[in-house]
């Protein structure tokens, strides 16, 4: 992708002029913060169970996984674990042009923070993490899980 910057003191109206061919995430990306609407996910710290918590947001690139245990959603960080009070699929629609993707019926993982791919017994996958936790890629979504690497792979 080629980018063009020109700087000039007297333009009193700032603009941005994007040319692309398709619709792909980076753009997206570009997209959101040049609107100023970079996402960001507010959730509670797991240990608080009174609901008058604290909300805290966290940018996305922070988080390591999502992960849907007894009908509560909780995001993993570097930090702490959160309480989100979203849908795990209302989630992997907000997150999918952040690196993003579900590898388990109750899994998002961020593949900017895997550090290792490991192949296991029938067709599984497992996801190690920069911070040493590991998270199973089920055979049934490892052939999305394919894809969705090669895609971005080819946008970085």
């Amino acid at each position: 992708m080629k980018l063009n910057l020109f700087e000039d003191k007297n333009n009193k109206n700032e603009h941005v002029d994007l040319y692309f061919s398709n619709m792909r995430p980076q753009i997206k990306q570009i997209i959101d913060i040049v609107q100023s609407e970079r996402i960001s996910l507010s959730g509670r710290p797991a240990d608080d169970d009174l609901d008058d918590g604290e909300e805290i947001l966290i940018d996305p690139k922070e988080v390591y996984y999502l992960d849907y245990v007894d009908r509560k959603l909780f995001m993993y960080t570097g930090t702490g674990v959160y309480r989100i009070m979203k849908t795990l699929a209302e989630c992997e629609e907000l997150l999918w042009n952040y690196g993003f993707v579900r590898v388990s019926k109750s899994n998002l993982i961020n593949i900017f923070r895997i550090k290792q791919l490991k192949p296991d017994l029938n067709m599984k996958v497992y996801a190690y993490f920069d911070n040493g936790e590991r998270i199973c890629v089920n055979r049934s979504y490892k052939k999305e899980f394919d894809q969705y690497l090669q895609k971005m792979r080819r946008m970085v």
